[in-house]
């Protein structure tokens, strides 16, 4: 398989998780294959080989260093690899932005686009979503309330 064949399918991979999230936020199957964690296992092998297994990988990488951080980016499957660590984690915040918003009542209509602009720019969506919640709701805390069933007995 080719560098960019497997850029394209793992890029890919994670449209139908977003397009869930944004078009069908409260549907059940979105709620038992996105939040389910079902596409970080699936993702996190390819990741791990991409990174732990590129031969013969980055030289001179470091990440104390501009220059070591520059080296990374070096060679295309690690360069793949750190794409799928930008989709790994902004479908995690774009996962807990739904539901976040659902849990405070924050209507959807407000949220879609923000889940866009976290696909597109993670921080900037994760920073804007928390800006409309803090607006709404007058929330500033991301500590989430621990139900009592949630919690393991001894």
């Amino acid at each position: 398989m080719t560098d960019e064949t497997l850029f394209v399918l793992a890029n890919n991979s994670v449209v139908p998780a977003w397009a869930l999230l944004v078009a069908l936020p409260r549907w059940r199957w979105t709620v038992r294959l996105v939040h389910s964690g079902l596409p970080v296992a699936l993702l996190v092998p390819l990741y791990a080989w991409l990174i732990f297994f590129d031969s013969p990988g980055p030289t001179n990488a470091s990440f104390f260093t501009l220059q070591g951080v520059m080296n990374i980016f070096t060679t295309p499957r690690t360069v793949i690899g750190c794409w799928v660590h930008y989709l790994v984690f902004d479908l995690f915040v774009g996962s807990w932005i739904a539901r976040d918003a659902q849990r405070f009542g924050i209507g959807h209509v407000f949220v879609a686009p923000l889940l866009l602009l976290t696909l597109m720019f993670g921080p900037v969506g994760l920073a804007a979503y928390l800006l409309l919640r803090l607006a709404m709701r007058r929330r500033t805390t991301l500590v989430e309330m621990v139900q009592p069933a949630d919690v393991a007995s001894p």
